[in-house]
């Protein structure tokens, strides 16, 4: 199975969560209104082979210093569990060929890197040394406008700097994740770099009215770059009328979207991005979704995974 968008990191440090833990111990002993859906066992226990990790500084808190300490820091938590022999940061192809080899024998989940947000970053230039330590992909916005696009809280265009980062992305060999982007900026993104594209978590606009979702347009755009769209099984992602509260929605309003999307990019052009525990817990899941094993309902063995892989091949 491969999960292409995990906030890992962020829920360890900001939310004090103890990945390692079984997802049953950290239930028991989590503080927060939203019960846990993901810790590195159970992500073992569901057989998650590759998932994209992020590095995630939320624009809201501090300044752009404080957001590339902590970038930094997330980034130093998943080399720490690297070294601890509970993950393995997959940096270049060689690494997701030998990754791929060894993992039917000792389960270790694989990571690749993912910049949520390119806040942090003061220049185009800063990219480099997280590319040198494993970044393989970028969203450019995190809801929120910034110096580089407009995002879909906060709509706007991409900017001249935002198009230099793009030209860098292309030069590292960074991939670009279109979640979160603001329709005008996605756009033009796709006009000014020539590289890998996806979007690691969205669902379809036409079911779920909303900038952050993606209009029938940009899916047909993404498919013809070859990419993939990671479907988040969210409750208000799935219908605009769920609010927190209200009962669990039934597997049916995720399988629309998937119908929905697998008409436009075709079968081959989907995946999971499930974005769990990216700030909403069990009870805003579809029901019969209780932890990541559970997603082996959701579809075949190229949407849970295959499909992640074969885009990765592709530029990897």
């Amino acid at each position: 199975m491969v999960d292409a968008h995990l906030d890992l990191a962020y829920n360890a440090r900001a939310l004090g969560r103890d990945l390692t833990l079984p997802l049953e111990a950290l239930r028991a002993v989590d503080p927060h209104p939203d019960t846990p859906l993901v810790t590195l066992p159970s992500l073992k226990e569901a057989g998650v082979a590759v998932a994209f990790a992020t590095l995630f500084a939320d624009p809201r808190e501090g300044g752009r210093e404080d957001w590339l300490e902590e970038v930094y820091a997330q980034l130093a938590l998943y080399e720490a569990w690297e070294a601890r022999g509970l993950v393995r940061l997959l940096r270049e192809g060689k690494d997701l060929a030998l990754h791929l080899a060894r993992y039917p024998e000792d389960g270790v989940l694989g990571l690749i890197l993912l910049l949520e947000g390119a806040h942090a970053l003061e220049s185009p230039e800063d990219l480099l040394s997280l590319r040198e330590r494993g970044l393989r992909l970028l969203s450019l916005t995190w809801a929120t406008g910034n110096p580089y696009a407009g995002g879909n809280a906060e709509e706007g265009p991409l900017t001249e700097k935002g198009k230099a980062l793009l030209r860098e992305m292309e030069r590292l060999g960074v991939a670009l994740d279109l979640s979160h982007l603001a329709e005008e900026a996605a756009w033009e993104a796709l006009g000014a770099y020539g590289g890998p594209v996806c979007a690691t978590h969205a669902n379809c606009r036409a079911l779920s009215p909303s900038p952050r979702h993606l209009s029938d347009a940009l899916l047909r755009a993404l498919g013809e770059r070859g990419g993939v769209l990671g479907l988040v099984p969210y409750n208000a992602f799935l219908d605009p009328g769920w609010r927190r509260g209200m009962a669990r929605l039934p597997l049916e309003a995720f399988l629309r979207h998937k119908a929905h999307a697998e008409s436009l990019l075709g079968p081959k052009g989907v995946g999971l991005g499930t974005d769990w525990d990216g700030g909403f817990g069990l009870e805003a899941t579809p029901l019969g979704l209780e932890r990541h094993r559970d997603l082996r309902a959701l579809g075949d063995a190229g949407f849970l995974g295959g499909n992640w892989l074969s885009w990765l091949a592709s530029w990897f």
